[in-house]
């Protein structure tokens, strides 16, 4: 598979909506799953309960769908919309590093500090022009979040080996039924 890591932060984003794998057999935001490491690779959310596990994972699907709209198909404003429930119940503090500089830092804890802290790397990337190239595979039953380095940013699939020549297949398989 190509590197679809994303730079820098923006990577923290695409991390969190590969905590389930492509077959949702495997959900790291199970209280049973592997959310410890990924809290604290992440250094988010170390006092979430399982009403927080929940929020994340609702928060996930929606920040999925923005995704999936960043590589073409759905309704981008349907899916910007149903971030900002989320959104509504953040707090921040805007922080001085340096002259000249300013970041945002989530407030809060638990689920909601995550969430923050997610949105407001999100704001940056927009920012930044780099949040396009956040895309979400088309191939819906994968839907695996990616980095598309594609020249022109006109990447679909998190793999053309295996999610892109698959959906090729079912196409053409689909126009030879069809004829």
């Amino acid at each position: 598979m190509a590197n679809s890591t994303a730079p820098g932060r923006l990577e923290i984003v695409r991390s969190l909506v590969n905590t389930i794998e492509p077959d949702h057999e495997t959900d790291l935001l199970q209280a049973n799953g592997d959310l410890p490491r990924w809290c604290r690779e992440t250094g988010f959310c170390p006092d979430v309960d399982e009403t927080g596990l929940a929020t994340l994972r609702r928060f996930r699907e929606a920040l999925r769908d923005v995704l999936e709209s960043n590589s073409g198909p759905g309704d981008q404003t349907q899916h910007w919309q149903a971030l900002q429930p989320f959104s509504d119940r953040t707090c921040y503090t805007i922080r001085i590093p340096q002259p000249g500089e300013l970041t945002l830092e989530a407030q809060g804890s638990g689920a909601q500090a995550a969430i923050g802290a997610v949105l407001a790397i999100v704001y940056d990337a927009i920012r930044e022009g780099t949040w396009q190239r956040l895309k979400a595979c088309r191939k819906h039953s994968c839907r695996w979040a990616f980095y598309d380095r594609s020249k022109n940013g006109s990447g679909a699939w998190c793999s053309m080996r295996v999610c892109g020549n698959r959906a090729k297949a079912e196409r053409r398989r689909a126009r030879g039924k069809a004829q």
